[in-house]
C-alpha cells in the first residue's frame, strides 16, 4: 500500500518536471498611460509587412492572438476593428542556442616541464536546444505611443508548440499586465 502514494508522487514530479517554464524577459510600461481610459483593442495587421509568412509561423501567431484576446477580454477590454484604443503587435522568434559547461582541472592534460605552464577553464559545447520568445507591443492608437512592451521566453521541445503551451505563456505575461478594466 505504501507503493501507491510513492508512484503517485513520482508521476506528479514527472508531470511538473516536463512542463515548460516561462520567463518574462522584458516588461516595460509607459507610466504616463491612463489605462482606465482604454476600452477596445485590435491586432496590427502583419500581413501587410510580410505577405507570405510560413504556415507554421502563421499558425503560432493565430494561437497567440487567441490567447491574448482571451486575456484582454477577461480584463474587460473589447476587440474591435473600428478605431480601437489599443493596438497589439505580436512577434515570435525561435533561436537555436548552444548549451555549454565549464571544464575542470581534472580534464587538463598531465603536464610536466616548463614552470610557466598555465591552465585555464574553458566553455565547451555539450548540446543544442531551441528557445522561443514571444514579444507583445501594446500601442496607444491615439498618441501612437508604445505603452507596454513585454516578452516571454521558454525552451522549446522538439515537438510542435501546442495551444495549451501558448496559452500558459501568454497567461504568464499577463500576470505583469499594468492595466485592468474589471
Amino acid at each position: 500500500m505504501k507503493i501507491v502514494p510513492g508512484i503517485a508522487l513520482m508521476l506528479f514530479a514527472l508531470v511538473i518536471g516536463c512542463s515548460p517554464s516561462y520567463r518574462v524577459t522584458q516588461n516595460k510600461t509607459d507610466k504616463s498611460a491612463t489605462w482606465s481610459a482604454y476600452r477596445t483593442f485590435a491586432f496590427i495587421d502583419t500581413n501587410r509587412i510580410s505577405p507570405s509568412p510560413q504556415d507554421a509561423y502563421q499558425a503560432v501567431v493565430e494561437q497567440i492572438k487567441r490567447a491574448v484576446t482571451t486575456e484582454l477580454t477577461n480584463r474587460g477590454y473589447q476587440q474591435t476593428n473600428d478605431n480601437p484604443d489599443l493596438l497589439v503587435n505580436i512577434g515570435a522568434v525561435m533561436k537555436e542556442k548552444t548549451q555549454t559547461r565549464q571544464t575542470t582541472i581534472y580534464e587538463a592534460p598531465f603536464y610536466t616541464g616548463q614552470r610557466r605552464y598555465h591552465w585555464q577553464s574553458q566553455e565547451v559545447p555539450v548540446g543544442t536546444y531551441q528557445e522561443g520568445t514571444v514579444n507583445l507591443h501594446v500601442v496607444d492608437s491615439q498618441r501612437n505611443a508604445l505603452i507596454w512592451d513585454v516578452a516571454v521566453s521558454s525552451v522549446l521541445n522538439r515537438q510542435q508548440v501546442t495551444p495549451v503551451q501558448v496559452g500558459e505563456a501568454i497567461h504568464k505575461v499577463f500576470t505583469k499586465f499594468p492595466g485592468s478594466r474589471s
